[in-house]
């Protein structure tokens, strides 16, 4: 019997559509057809954050009910339950639910972790995004983390020139993959848990975290919506803020000095072109991120997440007060906060700190 065996989670809050769509393809794979190698070998765990989606389990295929935390906290609550399982995994997937792909992604994935050679086999393998809309545009291959701005590697390449096929394997510069499709050994997630970023930024911490440079393989790809669609003011919180923790816990804070002025500016162009409620949400992210990392790691995201998601009024009047008051707190508490976060790390690596779903 073969050794290899994947968990894959997937959370997802209100797509039954395409999460559906998905379980059909893979439960049409030779993973699941009793002559195959393969079959055995991969076990599904659905998270629905919305509590309300209907699809018959199996042997390998799991639903579990939770509450709105996010893709943080359903991914997190997607591996306690892999964690708690009977079956002996050796690596975890991380997906999107609103992917698609060709239905041999999970062979070529099963037989890229069979051939990797012994320096890479505790190594990630991320999958390449491809853009949906776009279908033959590969958005990424893998990522690096450069102070807040998220880099691509092989961005934004028409996959059907056969020049740009030559290298396409290569991980140089590469320090994460993105969850859209992102593979671990499992002897990292026992011990690793997610931290509660709600959305964004918890792909690139774990990959950050594991300090893996992941393998690009081909053929282990999805199709995706890219992110600029997809921007809200709460979105754009959701960046902010969590950029600035990972930037505190890795070295790539800039200091006092320059992120003041940094978000300052920011702030101050939605101001100028009359944008009020992006300019309240950048400010809250900063007054969020100026709560420390206890706050950070204790915080119910899915009450906070609601708070946040409300329809805010008389922005315009309130960021006239809170951005002075934000502005103070950093004055004074700027290289407490970050010394905060800074620990975070230690702890997280060290002891694999609770983290609350």
């Amino acid at each position: 019997m073969s050794s290899i065996k994947i968990a894959l989670i997937i959370t997802t809050y209100k797509r039954e559509e395409y999460l559906k769509r998905n379980i059909e393809m893979i439960l049409g794979t030779s993973f699941f057809e009793k002559s195959s190698k393969y079959y055995g070998c991969l076990e599904v765990f659905i998270v629905d954050n919305a509590s309300e989606i209907r699809i018959e389990e199996s042997d390998f295929i799991h639903v579990f009910y939770n509450k709105n935390s996010g893709g943080s906290g359903g991914f997190q609550r997607g591996l306690v339950e892999v964690r708690k399982s009977k079956s002996d995994f050796s690596h975890v997937v991380f997906m999107d639910d609103d992917v698609t792909f060709k239905d041999d992604l999970f062979e070529r994935l099963y037989e890229t972790i069979e051939n990797l050679p012994e320096d890479k086999k505790n190594h990630p393998i991320a999958g390449r995004m491809f853009r949906m809309d776009i279908p033959n545009i590969q958005w990424t291959a893998a990522e690096y983390w450069n102070g807040g701005e998220v880099g691509h590697i092989g961005f934004h390449l028409d996959m059907s020139i056969p020049e740009n096929r030559i290298d396409m394997n290569n991980s140089d510069g590469a320090e994460y993959g993105g969850w859209w499709f992102c593979c671990y050994p499992y002897s990292f997630c026992a011990k690793n848990n997610i931290l509660p970023f709600f959305i964004h930024c918890d792909d690139v911490e774990y990959g950050l975290r594991c300090g893996k440079q992941p393998v690009i393989a081909e053929g282990v790809q999805v199709w995706h919506e890219i992110f600029a669609t997809r921007q809200t003011p709460v979105i754009s919180y959701y960046d902010w803020r969590n950029s600035r923790i990972i930037n505190a816990m890795y070295g790539y804070d800039a200091g006092y000095e320059a992120e003041y002025k940094r978000w300052k500016d920011d702030i101050t162009e939605f101001h100028i072109n009359h944008d009020y409620y992006n300019e309240y949400m950048l400010i809250c992210a900063m007054r969020d991120f100026m709560k420390g990392a206890r706050w950070f790691c204790h915080v119910n995201s899915a009450f906070w997440h609601k708070h946040i998601s409300k329809e805010h009024k008389n922005v315009e009047i309130k960021n006239k007060f809170l951005w002075r008051y934000v502005a103070l707190k950093m004055k004074f508490r700027y290289t407490s906060v970050i010394n905060s976060y800074e620990k975070l790390r230690g702890k997280n690596e060290a002891t694999n700190i609770r983290i609350p779903g």
